[in-house]
């Protein structure tokens, strides 16, 4: 039989006898609501919540104080298991985790056997997304799916929990051999990775996993599960569908993230964000027909700053939709100062795109600069395509109303389909760089990619940019492929607009209608490739 407490014994009990015989129902009832908060937080020193809520329901109808009662820990058992279970899954919840871990690696290791245990960290972003576009109900299903995979994946030789949202935390065991981590890791991302049916839909998500050793002297899950999602947070960086082991070294990058966003609060008031422009040409002729606008941030002490390094610093701590203002104001005002006949595309974060008024402000702004929108381009990358789709299309419809052209940038990488190109009618595709890159080191696929990409193009009439292109056989290969403009290092690096104004100057001197835009260099290899 279980142990049972005598009230009377206790402090809080002395207490409610006091107020009980003392005061009324109504004062009863808000001692009552300042207790349960007490109980949540140190249970301990009553018999247990359950008792006090039912002693305080007697004392209030009856309007007295009686002489005891009895609480039992059936009551706090059942509500230990309520905080160590996650609601949604049944999985161990992060509290669990942190009381079932200790006892894991305690259990399952030992010098003999000489295991190593490792914490795997596995998260996808795009839960929210899943929720306000399919709802909750949706998206508690995929939880529950991931859960159970996971659950058939490690089996009874290691721990699985949920630990907030899209986050799940593993504990496995593995010899000294890293092989078998590799093979366990790639595991649970592959089963993950798998397409989901929910009602009569199919859904396939992206993840990312970080490792950290748990130390059997130290298991804190605190310290390692702080670790771990450093280690996920870098491979977020690298790309969908990866994963890193922790290294201190991420936590020095950690802390240069956190004085990323510390000093970027005060780049703009600085004034030192600017604009480059990289040139867009022709591929039969050379001609530059446009420009793409690519932020840069030469900080006051520390120098050029790579994009790659504050960008998503920006989108995480919700600076970008102001960076994004500041883009779209610099470029239209640098179009006045451009010839009539170019075009500057601007990249547009997700946040920025989806706010609220986006497109209303976007047309006061052309209107207040004069510019002309048919010499704006918008870029948006494929992630956006995940969101609520009608929305996006409502966006859409509302910039082209207004003469802007749309561009899908880093292509081939996400999520599109035929179908959804043709139905946002995107007037651009651009290539994405990796496949450029593959181009040359005999991959086919790369190869079928861009020739794929290129039949979508014209399917739906719109035009192909192919980026990063750097070599005359990628330009050779990309041609031959059908792709009508290029941008890369091969046609000019992102220049300053008075390094273009310049050039032009001197292009006006020296009668040279091409200078400002081509490389002598690169007219000879335009003539080669004819």
């Amino acid at each position: 039989m279980k142990r049972t407490t005598v009230p009377q014994r206790t402090r809080i009990f002395r207490a409610v006898t006091i107020f009980a015989s003392g005061m009324g129902a109504a004062m009863l009832a808000l001692w009552a609501l300042d207790m349960v908060g007490l109980t949540l937080n140190s249970y301990r020193e009553a018999a247990t919540f359950g008792a006090i809520v039912l002693g305080l329901a007697s004392l209030a109808g009856a309007g007295t104080a009686h002489a005891y009662f009895v609480g039992s820990d059936d009551t706090t058992e059942a509500y230990e298991e309520i905080l160590n279970t996650d609601p949604v899954t049944g999985l161990l919840s992060r509290k669990g985790l942190a009381k079932a871990l200790p006892d894991y690696v305690g259990k399952q290791g030992g010098p003999t056997r000489m295991n190593r245990y490792f914490l795997i960290s596995l998260d996808f972003d795009t839960l929210r997304d899943f929720n306000e576009i399919y709802g909750v109900e949706t998206g508690d299903s995929l939880l529950r799916v991931f859960g159970e995979r996971l659950r058939r994946v490690v089996g009874e030789t290691g721990l699985v929990a949920r630990t907030s949202g899209g986050e799940f935390v593993v504990s496995l065991g593995v010899n000294h051999d890293e092989r078998e981590l590799r093979a366990a890791v790639d595991a649970l991302l592959g089963v993950l990775a798998l397409p989901v049916r929910v009602g009569k839909a199919s859904h396939s998500v992206f993840w990312n996993a970080g490792v950290a050793e748990v130390h059997q002297s130290r298991p804190s899950l605190e310290r390692i599960l702080r670790h771990a999602n450093l280690a996920r947070s870098t491979s977020r960086a690298a790309g969908r569908g990866t994963w890193s082991i922790y290294h201190p070294e991420m936590s020095q990058m950690a802390a240069y993230r956190h004085w990323v966003e510390a000093e970027l609060y005060g780049a703009l008031q600085r004034d030192e964000l600017s604009l480059h422009y990289q040139p867009k040409v022709l591929a039969a002729t050379g001609e530059t027909i446009g420009y793409e606008a690519l932020l840069r941030w030469n900080h006051h002490q520390k120098g050029s700053i790579p994009p790659s390094e504050f960008i998503p610093v920006a989108e995480q701590c919700g600076l970008i939709q102001q960076i994004g203002d500041f883009v779209l104001r610099r470029v239209c005002e640098d179009l006045g100062k451009l010839p009539d006949h170019i075009t500057v595309s601007a990249n547009v974060s997700a946040a920025q795109f989806n706010r609220d008024g986006f497109v209303a402000n976007l047309g006061r702004l052309l209107t207040e600069t004069e510019t002309r929108p048919e010499r704006l381009e918008i870029e948006v990358t494929e992630t956006l395509l995940i969101r609520n789709l009608a929305e996006v299309r409502r966006i859409m419809n509302g910039l082209r109303e207004l003469g802007i052209s749309l561009a899908i940038d880093d292509f081939g990488t996400g999520y599109s389909n035929l179908s959804t190109l043709s139905e946002l009618r995107f007037n651009t595709l651009k290539i994405d760089k990796s496949f450029v890159d593959r181009l040359t080191e005999s991959d086919d696929s790369a190869s079928a990619m861009v020739a794929s990409i290129v039949g979508m193009a014209r399917s739906i009439d719109a035009g192909v940019v192919a980026e990063g292109v750097e070599t005359q056989e990628q330009f050779t290969l990309l041609k031959a492929a059908g792709c009508t403009v290029m941008q890369g290092y091969l046609f000019g690096k992102p220049m300053p607009l008075s390094a273009i104004k310049a050039r032009a100057g001197e292009a006006r001197a020296t009668g040279d209608a091409n200078m400002p835009f081509l490389a002598s260099d690169n007219e000879e290899l335009l003539a080669a490739t004819g």
